[in-house]
């Protein structure tokens, strides 16, 4: 995968409690996604989100785009952002 870096990082907790992950770029918030994703995958915005991050991925929309779709799927799941 092609990273697509982000203008700033999203730092969120992890499943292990206290213990913080930062993502900078498209290729890390996929990774994420498959290896880390709480309950509820399947909401609007993790699916927005999935399909953004191909978009940016194949050079179709700008990765900021992404990360914004990015957020909102970690605020649909009640993921704590540190920002």
């Amino acid at each position: 995968m092609n990273r697509q870096w982000w203008n700033t990082p999203v730092t969120v907790e992890t499943r292990k409690s206290g213990e913080r992950l930062t993502i900078g770029d498209c290729e890390a918030a996929t990774m994420y996604m498959l290896r880390n994703w709480p309950p509820r995958p399947e909401g609007r915005a993790f699916k927005t989100a999935r399909a953004m991050l191909v978009e940016a991925h194949e050079g179709n929309i700008d990765a900021e785009v992404a990360r914004s779709a990015f957020l909102a799927m970690l605020k649909e799941s009640d993921v704590r952002i540190f920002e």
